[in-house]
């Protein structure tokens, strides 16, 4: 999608470098992503018009700026990224036990996937990736009292969470990460909205990657309804079969009763 913005909704910092000539830039949707490298190209299409394109994979924003002063548009700012940029350390000690033991993790699918600890080792710090392995962002969680969970977003695209990539498996679409990884560990395809909401953008890309096989819809027991709506309201993008849980996925703890959830199709 291209957005169209007034010159003064873009970044004072961005504004300044144009005006300077600077025709490579840190993009204002993903901030050059964790290397912060200088991805945006700033090209004069005409005038009065600026074309900005961000050239990492996993933001590929494209903007055009109006620098018109009389041009009559919506005024909209550009919301700036969200990037996870503190240490890390390997997964390790007690949440290791945790993801193992209590969630029956393949600790190589997770950090195959970059699952890593934060630097003291008290988060659980876990990049979105794309079907293709970009990194979008990524999800921290505690798993003390209270459960503290904290989003990054890089890019602006549809924030979904894939894992699998096995060809000809059905794909089952989950709320977390940790259920996406548990499903990922039987050989299903899996996809973490990282919430119980879908917009017509997830719903388009989820369709297209899982285009072939079933889609089941997996929530957790207590947003069975609420799939309900999700899988009607979308069945013009995206045929999806809802599936009442009555154990969140993360918590089943024999890989045969995951399968048998899904007609056994592995």
């Amino acid at each position: 999608m291209t957005e169209v913005l007034l010159y003064e909704a873009l970044p004072h910092e961005l504004r300044e470098q144009i005006d300077n000539g600077v025709t490579r830039c840190r993009c204002p949707r993903c901030d050059g992503g964790a290397s912060r490298e200088f991805s945006l190209d700033v090209r004069q299409a005409d005038t009065g018009v600026l074309k900005l394109k961000c050239y990492r994979a996993s933001c590929s924003w494209f903007g055009i700026s109006i620098t018109e002063p009389n041009a009559v548009l919506q005024r909209k700012s550009v919301k700036p990224p969200s990037v996870y940029r503190n240490p890390t350390i390997p997964i390790q000690g007690d949440i290791q036990g945790k993801l193992v033991n209590d969630y029956g993790l393949s600790l190589e699918q997770a950090r195959e996937h970059g699952w890593r600890l934060s630097e003291h080792g008290t988060e659980l710090v876990m990049p979105v990736r794309d079907s293709y392995g970009n990194v979008r962002g990524h999800v921290t969680r505690t798993f003390g009292k209270p459960k503290r969970c904290f989003t990054y977003k890089e890019t602006a695209q549809p924030w979904l969470d894939f894992w699998g990539g096995c060809e000809g498996a059905a794909t089952v679409i989950v709320e977390d990460c940790i259920s996406a990884c548990r499903l990922a560990s039987v050989g299903l395809n899996a996809v973490a909205l990282l919430g119980t909401s879908m917009t017509v953008d997830q719903a388009k890309e989820i369709a297209e990657v899982g285009k072939g096989a079933d889609i089941w819809l997996a929530l957790d027991n207590d947003a069975f309804e609420k799939s309900l709506h999700m899988a009607q309201r979308h069945a013009h993008v995206i045929q999806m079969k809802p599936v009442y849980l009555t154990r969140d996925i993360k918590n089943m703890e024999h890989d045969e009763d995951i399968k048998d959830l899904f007609n056994g199709r592995v």
